[in-house]
């Protein structure tokens, strides 16, 4: 079955608040439909087709909030082994950065397989149907098979940063990513970061206590940004 989706349609209520509550349990803040609608339509389908329109350097403002309210998973990959694609109309290939962001959200991000992007930049009908038709069959092949492609620098170079800081001093911050990192082995280093180690085990017992909890994800807004702060007004003097 095509389920065809239009955002618009889609009870979104405000963009990301960057607040990370939903770290600890994937739980946004917002009490809209937007998490129900991704993890009962979009997570449950086997090939997912994106479509947009090239708008100054990226898609639409409502293509933003989408992929900014998706971060509820925080960084733990809510469509891996998925079939990934786009389609977008407009001058792409003019946007090369938009083009990584595109691939890295489908690699890095989700641990999918990036099938394609098919654009409309030619100014040939038969060659954007002959082009939309293979995609098409690479799509449904490869999702009846299985197939997904070895990480390429983008999956290897994200997933590297991804596992150093959940690891690491992010993760009383991230502690859902953590969780899942942990039980699928995703932490293949060796780590003698001792005093991020102690300090990190602490502060991930003290979240367990829901007061405590409350208190921290409350502040987690500004506390990293007065600290650059006031780190950078000290070099300043």
């Amino acid at each position: 079955m095509i389920d065809v989706i239009d955002l618009n349609d889609i009870d979104i209520r405000g963009a990301c608040l960057g607040c990370m509550r939903c770290g600890y349990d994937y739980t946004c803040t917002y009490q809209d439909g937007f998490a129900d609608f991704y993890n009962e339509r979009v997570r449950t389908a086997d090939i997912i087709v994106f479509a947009g329109t090239v708008k100054g350097r990226y898609l639409s403002s409502m293509w933003k909030t989408f992929y900014d309210r998706a971060f509820f998973w925080n960084h733990t990959p809510s469509l891996p082994g998925k079939q990934l694609g786009y389609i977008i109309s407009g001058p792409l290939t003019q946007n090369q950065n938009l083009i990584q962001i595109l691939e890295a959200s489908s690699t890095a991000r989700q641990h999918a397989n990036h099938v394609d992007i098919i654009t409309d930049e030619c100014d040939n009908s038969e060659e954007i149907d002959a082009l939309l038709q293979s995609f098409a069959e690479r799509l449904v092949r490869f999702a009846e098979e299985g197939y997904v492609r070895p990480q390429n620098f983008l999956g290897v170079g994200g997933h590297t940063v991804f596992r150093d800081n959940i690891w690491g001093r992010l993760r009383p911050i991230w502690q859902a990513d953590h969780r899942y990192f942990k039980k699928h082995g995703l932490y293949d280093f060796p780590q003698r970061d001792y005093r991020s180690r102690v300090l990190t085990s602490i502060l991930m017992l003290l979240t367990k206590i829901p007061g405590v909890r409350k208190k921290y994800y409350a502040n987690l807004k500004t506390f990293p940004s007065e600290m650059g702060l006031k780190r950078l007004v000290e070099r300043a003097d």
